[in-house]
């Protein structure tokens, strides 16, 4: 970017930024709940190596939501890295219990395991992480009954997320995905160059 003319758009790189799945994030929110303005958005997972977590703290922080971290102490990073900026404080916390995270949540954003970046050895098990970071039954009990679930995809069922929850009521996955089409269509088209209500 510094050397070329040429437009770049992020596609996603590595554990660092993904701003056209933030933007899709944020659109469905808004589709689903009308406004980012005062809502709590609660990321459980592996936030230390997801760019989509980053990327989401920045945009829902800016459109004036709240954000929650919660994960294992070896999948968050530390507050210097993430929280360091003075135009997050008092936006992002941390809370490393499951269900006390997700009780004020208005969104739920589920992430993957990203084991292919991990090069210690970071959890115990699958099995544990599902046990005390899992979306279930039983930690949605503890949430808003109109609490919306998402995930950047795609989902280790059974770990992140049971496929009841996947599947069920509460998840915005499937819009997720949708908007995610026109959310990259809309990116290039006026990164192109394109303007509304152009004549072809």
């Amino acid at each position: 970017a510094d050397n070329s003319n040429a437009i770049i758009v992020n596609a996603g790189d590595g554990a660092h930024e993904h701003p056209t799945q933030a933007l899709l994030d944020m659109l469905t929110i808004e589709e689903k709940l009308g406004t980012l303005e005062g809502k709590n958005v609660t990321i459980v997972g592996d936030i230390r190596h997801s760019r989509v977590a980053r990327s989401n703290l920045w945009g829902m922080t800016t459109m004036g939501a709240h954000v929650t971290l919660c994960g294992p102490s070896t999948l968050v990073p530390r507050n210097t890295e993430l929280l360091q900026y003075k135009e997050l404080a008092g936006s992002v916390s941390w809370e490393p219990d499951v269900n006390k995270a997700v009780r004020d949540a208005d969104v739920i954003i589920a992430l993957r395991l990203q084991k292919e970046r991990m090069d210690d050895a970071l959890l115990p098990s699958m099995r544990e992480y599902r046990n005390f970071f899992g979306i279930t039954e039983d930690v949605l009990e503890h949430a808003k009954e109109k609490v919306i679930i998402m995930h950047p995809g795609p989902i280790n069922r059974g770990v992140e997320l049971d496929s009841d929850i996947a599947d069920g009521s509460h998840s915005v996955i499937l819009d997720q995905v949708t908007n995610g089409v026109a959310v990259r269509m809309a990116v290039l088209f006026l990164l192109a160059g394109g303007r509304n209500n152009e004549k072809v």
